[in-house]
């Protein structure tokens, strides 16, 4: 098996895909991975190419993109530690939709297609939690959507900032990737409002230093980014 953190390992934990998983499934499908690290603007795939492996995200930033006929980008996806990359195309066997671009250092799990798979047809425990695992991306993106229409600027931030924690009250430091405007373009609005959101926000605790956002009132923020006074069952999603 890799040699992995006990960091790393309570990543690999939390993701959907992985998480419940007894320790003999999870060492078997992390037996044909490795640890990689790349640097800031390194594309991992490009939009046509073969989808031999998926990936998960330990540290950094990536986003997902396509180009426009224009000759500009569309980010379609902003991927932060613990998320799981392209592993739909993977399940599928077939070309990766879109490109992919690292737009932070990171240090990704990378998983050739070919083991998994086999795993796949081999444990229906493992099928079923690859199946959950797309089926709440799926939902995410619905909410995204819905995201879009139905909250503020500001709360749309809000809450894509308390997906960065992992407090649930109290305060917290998260951190944005270095580019803002991909922040901005994820959450449909312009690098300019995305400063406005952030200003707005100072009333309900959230502070600025460079590019860590300080989180000094969750709990209040989470009703906010909800719409009411309380705070509901769940987290805000982004």
């Amino acid at each position: 098996m890799i040699a992995l953190s006990q960091k790393d390992m309570e990543i690999i934990r939390r993701t959907p895909l992985f998480g419940g998983l007894s320790d003999a499934v999870l060492q078997r499908l992390l037996k044909d991975a490795r640890v990689i690290s790349e640097k800031r603007g390194k594309l991992l795939f490009m939009r046509g190419d073969v989808a031999e492996r998926f990936f998960l995200l330990l540290e950094g930033w990536l986003k997902l993109f396509r180009d426009t006929p224009e000759g500009e980008q569309t980010v379609l996806a902003v991927f932060k530690p613990g998320d799981t990359v392209a592993e739909a195309a993977m399940f599928m066997e077939r070309a990766y939709p879109a490109s992919a671009e690292v737009v932070d250092d990171a240090r990704l799990l990378v998983f050739p297609a070919q083991p998994f798979l086999t795993a796949l047809r081999e444990d229906s425990e493992v099928a079923l939690k690859m199946l959950g695992a797309l089926s709440k991306r799926l939902r995410g993106m619905v909410f995204h959507i819905e995201q879009l229409h139905a909250r503020s600027t500001p709360q749309r931030l809000g809450g894509f900032l308390l997906t960065l924690s992992e407090s649930v009250e109290g305060a917290s430091v998260v951190r944005l990737p270095y580019d803002k405007s991909l922040v901005a373009a994820r959450l449909g609005m312009k690098p300019e409002s995305l400063s406005r959101a952030l200003a707005k926000l100072k009333k309900y605790g959230v502070e600025t230093k460079g590019n860590m956002v300080i989180l000094n009132d969750i709990r209040g923020l989470h009703a906010y980014c909800r719409g009411g006074d309380k705070l509901p069952k769940g987290r805000c999603p982004s």
